[in-house]
């Protein structure tokens, strides 16, 4: 079962994030927490990651992430 993370928790990417732009191991912190519209059970999370510019932040479902 995943973590149930909240808004301002540090985390990082695990070695199960499989798509392009970021790599396991990248840290950051939890800006959004978003299940409305997700099947039931799905979560996704915002992630502000220390090493991005992005102003739109990158989402991860709680298996990508681990507790920093």
């Amino acid at each position: 079962m995943a973590v149930p993370f909240q808004h301002g928790d540090r985390v990082r990417l695990t070695s199960k994030y499989r798509g392009l732009g970021f790599r396991p191991g990248e840290a950051g912190t939890i800006v959004a927490v978003m299940s409305a519209g997700f099947p039931k059970g799905l979560t996704a999370y915002q992630v502000r990651l220390d090493t991005g510019q992005a102003t739109l932040y990158p989402s991860f479902y709680s298996e990508e992430l681990e507790p920093e």
